[in-house]
């Protein structure tokens, strides 16, 4: 019967079934034939762990027909089943685990417990908890040092921590950040705009999104630390590209930082054309410098080298002048020119921050992975 059950299991997905109708017939020949006996504890244990591990055997098993004769084999040498009753016994029930779920549960757990822990595991262990008390107690050490510097200088610390909470619930530390880096940006603010062109999301796919959403991040955080920001518009902005950066903390702030995200297209937001330029690497003008009052486009696409002249195709439908950066001119590189847009947005930020030299913003910029090399002379 056993072997019977077996020969009829085609595929894996009816493993658990298949073992459930073995166990069940297992228990009704022993009950039929009332030769099942348990004259010592042991004796009974002993068979209930050979069962459980048999069923262990036919989930790992891929070939069921061998399994029923390893079952039947096994059954008859073990002497599971007595071929003699004995009438001073009484029977016992041999009870499968419920499901394959415990049984592969229960010895995992026997193998955690089996399991030990190299003497290296130890020592890095050991070697981990030691440095994290080092840090512990130097943190420790130095807030004390602040406590008593701070009594000294006759500082209430309670009363400084109430108005620090108080001023967190009450907004007033990002206010106070905004109207410092405002200050900044008035003062040392770049002349010329940068716009992030977002139209291209219905040709990426899911994961060309998700790179195009963090490297949009990355032009910000560029923006607010630079030493020259400029003023930032992300148009076309919306879909999957948008969630992704709603999902970013602090991203309705962003505005404050002279960052502004809008769904309009780069044509409605920029009527005068005659301002715009749009970068593309397949321009065959080269952009020399950048001049105050130009709108400097960066086209929002991760494709991987598959969408082939889709910014200057766009370009050239909305009527934009377009420009490459003069990257051939300064440097030699062994792989694609073609760069992020993050990276072209830190270059734009660079040229300003080294004195209008491109040389040294594209070897500030460029990673070393790109493998650019300074030229001596022209192209």
């Amino acid at each position: 019967m056993v072997s019977n059950l077996l020969q009829s299991s085609t595929n894996h997905s009816s493993a658990e079934k298949t073992i459930t109708m073995i166990a069940s017939s297992i228990i009704a020949v022993a009950t039929h034939n009332s030769t099942l006996v348990a004259t010592k504890t042991t004796t009974t244990n002993t068979r209930r762990l050979l069962v459980t591990d048999l069923l262990q055997q036919s989930i790992r098993s891929r070939f069921f027909n061998t399994l029923g004769d390893s079952i039947r084999n096994h059954v008859v040498v073990m002497g599971v089943f007595s071929s003699k009753p004995t009438s001073s016994s009484t029977p016992v029930s041999l009870e499968p685990p419920a499901s394959t779920a415990e049984i592969v549960k229960s010895h995992s757990n026997q193998g955690e417990e089996v399991k030990k822990t190299s003497k290296n595991q130890l020592k890095r262990q050991r070697k981990w908890e030691q440095a994290m008390e080092v840090k512990r107690r130097r943190k420790e050490q130095e807030r004390n040092v602040r406590l008593a510097q701070a009594k000294v200088d006759g500082r209430d610390i309670e009363k400084e921590r109430k108005i620090q909470e108080e001023n967190r619930k009450a907004g007033a530390g990002w206010a106070k950040r905004d109207l410092k880096w405002k200050q900044a940006f008035d003062k040392n603010s770049s002349k010329y705009q940068i716009c992030l062109d977002c139209s291209f999301e219905d040709v990426m796919i899911p994961k060309e999104i998700n790179s195009l959403a963090s490297q949009i991040r990355y032009c910000y955080a560029s923006n607010k630390r630079a030493k020259h920001p400029v003023n930032v518009k992300v148009t076309s902005l919306g879909g999957t590209t948008l969630d992704r950066l709603e999902n970013v903390s602090g991203f309705d702030q962003w505005k404050h930082k002279a960052f502004e995200c809008t769904s309009q297209s780069i044509a409605e937001v920029y009527d005068d054309k005659s301002k715009v330029v749009y970068l593309t690497s397949d321009s065959d003008n080269v952009l020399d410098s950048l001049e105050d009052g130009k709108v400097y486009v960066i086209g929002g696409i991760v494709d991987r080298n598959r969408l082939k002249r889709a910014a200057i195709n766009r370009a050239d439908e909305l009527g934009f002048e377009t420009a490459r950066l003069p990257i051939s001119y300064y440097l030699s590189m062994v792989s694609t020119k073609v760069l992020t847009c993050n990276h072209v947005f830190e270059i734009l930020l660079k040229y300003r921050e080294h004195g209008n030299d491109w040389k040294k913003a594209f070897l500030d910029v460029l990673p070393n992975r790109k493998d650019a090399q300074v030229k001596d002379g022209d192209e």
